[in-house]
């Protein structure tokens, strides 16, 4: 053991004098490829939490009367438009449109050529000077359907088929020349109500069959959108089951669904994705429609938009007690369809509409109902964005 240690002690010496002429004659230990230890991993920094809301924000109210929003389209975060009525909520003596400004809600003139009722229920924009507002009004001989065009200066009427009565409640704005509007003809008080299609081909409106797509018997359509000329869905109701029918650029057929419930809305992401919103939430995956999500605590949807196919809005309201509702705001988060939680207006107050932008804009319409009446009601959202 003596010899192994001198043995070590001398081996030991030669390798210091080694690497002592080494570093005289000028090199580095990292020549000499000696491990060092690695420096530890720097920690990921930790995206803070994303929680979505919404707040309340200034919307117009131009006299005494009550108003009413019922429809919102946004083409910019500082440009949007929202229409409705004012007057008694049953039948509205005056259209109400209003547009946004990115900060606040503002009144817009436009025509109310009924001497009894006007009142819009849908808004959709091709353009930012080309925007459709449709709903009905009357003159003492029943609802007879309404049409109102923004071209870039004003809001004028523009006719539809003298024979044609009834309601529009949905449009949708592909092109200058191409838009479609639903709704319904007939008394629904007496159970007479039919599907109305229209389109409108750049020059006139049209009526447009939807023959076996919509059936026979009581029927309604509640809103149409659009992905493509060629692929324009419409929802309502037939016989009180929720009826979805689909245009492919030669006619409309039936797409079927064993959901039962209400659809009031529906919003194609692609022509193979999409949801309808009611109640309860429906779900299409290119071939079939599927339950995907009640809607919490005996609410309704009535309208839904789309950030992203993964950042899905809806709007509605809950009732809380006799007379009385709350507004409901809930979003697809890529997965599943959550409450998001906002402060809402004192009193009775439901959301009636909403749209969104790919770049994260979301804004919501509807109403409140307070002492004096009721009053319009705005809301912006704020999404989150998947982190990169």
């Amino acid at each position: 053991m003596r010899r192994r240690a001198l043995l070590n002690g001398a081996i030991a010496g030669a390798v210091t004098l080694v690497i002592g002429a080494l570093i005289v004659a000028g090199v580095s230990s990292g020549d000499l490829d000696i491990p060092r230890a690695s420096p530890s991993p720097s920690p990921t920094p930790t995206s803070p939490p994303c929680d979505p809301s919404w707040e309340i924000v200034p919307s117009a109210n131009p006299n005494d009367v009550s108003h009413t929003l019922n429809a919102v389209v946004a083409l910019a975060a500082s440009e949007a438009w929202a229409v409705g009525g004012s007057g008694d909520p049953a039948s509205p003596l005056d259209v109400l449109i209003e547009r946004w400004d990115g900060t606040a809600w503002s009144p817009v003139d436009a025509p109310s050529p009924g001497s009894q009722t006007n009142e819009l229920l849908a808004v959709e924009a091709a353009g930012p000077n080309d925007v459709w507002a449709v709903g009905r009004t009357a003159s003492g001989f029943g609802d007879r359907p309404l049409a109102l065009h923004y071209d870039g200066t004003e809001w004028l009427e523009i006719a539809l088929p003298e024979e044609v009565t009834g309601v529009l409640t949905g449009v949708a704005a592909i092109s200058p020349g191409d838009v479609w509007a639903v709704g319904f003809a007939g008394d629904p008080d007496a159970s007479l109500e039919r599907a109305l299609i229209l389109h409108w081909d750049g020059l006139l409106w049209a009526v447009v069959d939807g023959g076996r797509a919509v059936g026979s018997g009581t029927s309604a359509l509640r809103d149409v959108e659009a992905t493509a000329p060629d692929d324009v869905w419409a929802v309502g109701y037939l016989h009180n089951r929720p009826l979805i029918v689909r245009w492919d650029g030669q006619a409309w057929s039936r797409s079927e669904t064993e959901v039962t419930g209400v659809a009031n809305e529906v919003e194609p992401l692609t022509p193979t994705e999409g949801w309808v919103v009611g109640a309860p939430i429906q779900r299409f995956d290119g071939e079939t429609w599927s339950l995907d999500t009640p809607v919490r605590e005996d609410g309704e949807l009535s309208s839904a938009s789309t950030v992203s196919p993964s950042d899905v809005w809806a709007v509605g309201l809950r009732p809380v007690e006799v007379g009385e509702t709350r507004s409901i705001v809930m979003r697809f988060d890529g997965q599943r369809w959550t409450p998001v939680e906002g402060r809402g207006a004192a009193g009775s107050d439901a959301l009636t509409g909403v749209d969104a932008l790919p770049e994260g804009t979301v804004l919501g319409v509807g109403y409140k109902d307070v002492e004096a009446g009721r009053r319009t009601l705005a809301i912006q959202g704020t999404t989150c964005f998947p982190v990169a």
